[in-house]
């Protein structure tokens, strides 16, 4: 595609559905507009695109993505790094950068995150305060889309259905009205705590990854929490919660390889070490023998990535300690 054709395309989002097509030069015969999509879709889409916390886990915060107003982001690296691009909107203006060679030839350390994104960064600003006179209101949506059919329901982040007591982990989230709204039944209340009922479809998966048989503390949540696409979302809230195993490191697992990805900011390709615990004290954390902070058993501690081999071990107030063994090339 091109650059003009995939940016009036990201306009449509911005317009709630209704695509137009662009034009070179300012004229009277405005092209007819059509619907692309439907303005829930619409709404939807942005919503994802709009989530700046859903990014950080590969993007870190306060890139070139984020905005002191609301603006729907994407990125985008073709294969072999030919070349790279960075596509976004509010209501009132739609953005589109493209970073390349015209011999494609390949770039060297570009990727969507810093060769388009720092100019689409720049272009957005300077486009949204000449559209509106000033910058847009930080609170403003970035389409005219509105939530139609849709409600604003507080789900397991495990399961993704509608929350219950039981569920340790929960979010917000956008719920199509005219959908099946069922109870998480995965999670299920014993007299030892609360323990996860895998589906069949999921159930190798969860021994694979230990976490069959693994119990959790009962919630104590009188309201969700904030939207959240942290890693809790697909398991990684019960492969961080308390077992009667003792003491077990969970994150990072035992022989994982990790890359260092030479084209995005070094300060924000951090791993979460985590670790299963039958008690609730601070469990103290070391990289190498040298400690690097503390955290609860069911939180996660942020470590920047070192290249070397390194052995992460966690220790809880008894003396008993557990470890992985990393490579990060």
């Amino acid at each position: 595609m091109r650059l003009d054709e995939l940016v009036a395309a990201y306009s449509a989002f911005a317009r709630g559905g209704i695509a137009v097509a662009p034009t070179l030069v300012r004229r009277s015969n405005v092209p007819e507009p059509r619907q692309l999509v439907s303005a829930r879709t619409a709404f939807w889409i942005t919503d994802v695109l709009t989530d700046d916390q859903a990014r950080a886990y590969a993007f870190g915060r306060g890139g070139s993505l984020e905005f002191p107003f609301t603006v729907a982001a994407k990125t985008g690296t073709s294969q072999a790094y030919h070349d790279n691009w960075a596509i976004g909107y509010t209501r009132d203006v739609t953005v589109g950068v493209w970073v390349g060679n015209f011999d494609r030839r390949p770039l060297v350390g570009s990727t969507g995150v810093t060769g388009a994104g720092p100019i689409f960064h720049a272009i957005m600003l300077a486009a949204a305060s000449r559209a509106n006179g000033t910058l847009p209101d930080p609170q403003a949506s970035a389409t005219a889309a509105t939530p139609e059919r849709t409600s604003r329901r507080v789900v397991c982040a495990l399961s993704g259905l509608i929350a219950t007591p039981a569920c340790p982990r929960q979010l917000e989230e956008w719920i199509p009205d005219d959908s099946a709204a069922n109870s998480c039944d995965w999670h299920r209340v014993t007299p030892r705590g609360v323990v996860v009922r895998w589906p069949a479809a999921y159930q190798e998966w969860a021994a694979s990854q230990h976490l069959l048989n693994i119990t959790v503390a009962m919630p104590q949540l009188a309201s969700a929490p904030p939207r959240s696409s942290s890693p809790g979302v697909n398991g990684a809230a019960e492969r961080r919660s308390m077992s009667n195993a003792g003491l077990r490191v969970l994150s990072p697992p035992d022989g994982a390889v990790y890359l260092i990805d030479p084209t995005l900011r070094r300060e924000f390709q951090t791993i979460g070490l985590r670790a299963a615990a039958d008690g609730v004290a601070p469990l103290e954390w070391r990289v190498d023998d040298t400690p690097v902070g503390t955290n609860l058993p069911d939180a996660s501690l942020n470590w920047r990535l070192t290249p070397g081999h390194h052995v992460i071990s966690a220790r809880d107030p008894q003396g008993r300690s557990a470890s992985a063994s990393i490579v990060v090339n």
